[in-house]
C-alpha cells in the first residue's frame, strides 16, 4: 500500500474536520438538554453529563467513525487495508517516547505562559478538570484518551487527511495544514499550540517511518501521560498538583531544562532509528544522435 492517498484534497479535508464537530455537536445536544431537565425540571444538581469521559468517548467513535468511514469512501478503501501499520523498531518507540515525555514537559510551561495572559474559563476549566485531572473514572478515561482519541484522531488526521495532501503538496507543508487543521478540532485558543506542536510532531514521525500504527502509539502515550502524572505522588508547581488550573503556576527552571534535553535526545534517538527512505539517483538521459564516425 502507498503512502499517499488520492483523497482528501485541502478543502475536503476541512469539511471532513467540520463533519467530526457537527456530529460531536448534534449528539451534544441531548445531553445538554438532559441536564437542563434534571436541574430546572427535578430541581436536582446536573450530572454535566458532557463532562463523563465515558460519553465523550463514545460521542467521539461515532464522529471520527463517520469521517473516517467518508475519507475511506472517496478512496474506495476497505478499512482493513486502509492504514498502513509498517514496521515498527523499539528503538522508534523509545525515540517517540522520549520525544513525547520531553515535549510534554514544555507545552505545560507554554501552556502556564498562555494561560498567564489569557485565563482559563470556568467552564473550560470544569471539563479539563472533569477529562484530564479527576481522580476518579479511571478506566473512563483511559478508555477515552488512550483509546478512542488516538485511534479516532490518527487514523483520520495522519491516516487520511496528511496522505491525501501528501499527493498535492510538499510534505512540510502537508504536514503543516494537517496540524493546523488537527489543532482547529480542538476548539479552544488554550489547546491550540501544544495540538499544533504535536500535530507536527506525529506528521513527522509517519514521514520517517510511514506507519500510522506508530503515530496511533505516540497518540496514546502522550495522553496516558497526563494520567499518569495525576495519579503519581508529585507536587511540582505548574506541572501538577495546581488546585486552581485558571491560574497559572511557572514551572522549576530545571524541570524545563529537562524537558528541552528529553526532547533533543528523543528527536536525535528517532531521526537514527527512522532514516528517510532512500531514492535512487536519477541516471542520465541517453544522447542521441551522436556520430561516432570520422
Amino acid at each position: 500500500m502507498g503512502r499517499n492517498l488520492p483523497q482528501p484534497g485541502f478543502w475536503m479535508a476541512v469539511l471532513l474536520v467540520v463533519l467530526v464537530f457537527g456530529v460531536q455537536v448534534v449528539l451534544s445536544i441531548p445531553l445538554g438538554i438532559l441536564n437542563l431537565v434534571i436541574e430546572e425540571g427535578l430541581h436536582q444538581p446536573p450530572p454535566h453529563l458532557e463532562r463523563q469521559p465515558l460519553l465523550v468517548g463514545g460521542i467521539n467513535l461515532v464522529a471520527f467513525g463517520a469521517a473516517i468511514a467518508l475519507g475511506l469512501r472517496l478512496n474506495r478503501l476497505p478499512f482493513r487495508h486502509a492504514f498502513p501499520i509498517g514496521q515498527i523498531t523499539a528503538l522508534q518507540v523509545v525515540g517517540v517516547a522520549v520525544t513525547i515525555l520531553g515535549g510534554g514537559v514544555l507545552l505545560s510551561e507554554v501552556d502556564n505562559g498562555f494561560r498567564a495572559l489569557l485565563p482559563l474559563p470556568q467552564w473550560l476549566w470544569n471539563l479539563v478538570k472533569d477529562l484530564f485531572l479527576s481522580q476518579d473514572k479511571l478506566f473512563s478515561r483511559i478508555f477515552l484518551l488512550v483509546f478512542v482519541a488516538p485511534l479516532g484522531e490518527e487514523l483520520l488526521f495522519r491516516g487520511i487527511i496528511l496522505r491525501g495532501l501528501l499527493s498535492r503538496h510538499r510534505p512540510a507543508v502537508a504536514v503543516v495544514l494537517t496540524a493546523l487543521l488537527f489543532a482547529a478540532l480542538h476548539c479552544n485558543p488554550w489547546q491550540f499550540l501544544s495540538a499544533l506542536f504535536l500535530g507536527i510532531a506525529f506528521g513527522w514521525f509517519y514521514l520517517r517511518t510511514g506507519s500510522v500504527g506508530l503515530c496511533v502509539l505516540a497518540h496514546a502515550f502522550c495522553n496516558g501521560m497526563s494520567i499518569v502524572v495525576v495519579a503519581l505522588p508529585l507536587n511540582i508547581p505548574g506541572l501538577v498538583g495546581t488546585e486552581d488550573y485558571t491560574k497559572a503556576v511557572f514551572q522549576p527552571w530545571w524541570l524545563d531544562c529537562a524537558g528541552l534535553v528529553l526532547v533533543l535526545v528523543g528527536l536525535w534517538t528517532f531521526r537514527r532509528a527512522a532514516p528517510p527512505a532512500q531514492t535512487p539517483p536519477a541516471q542520465a538521459p541517453p544522447i542521441i544522435g551522436l556520430n561516432k564516425t570520422v
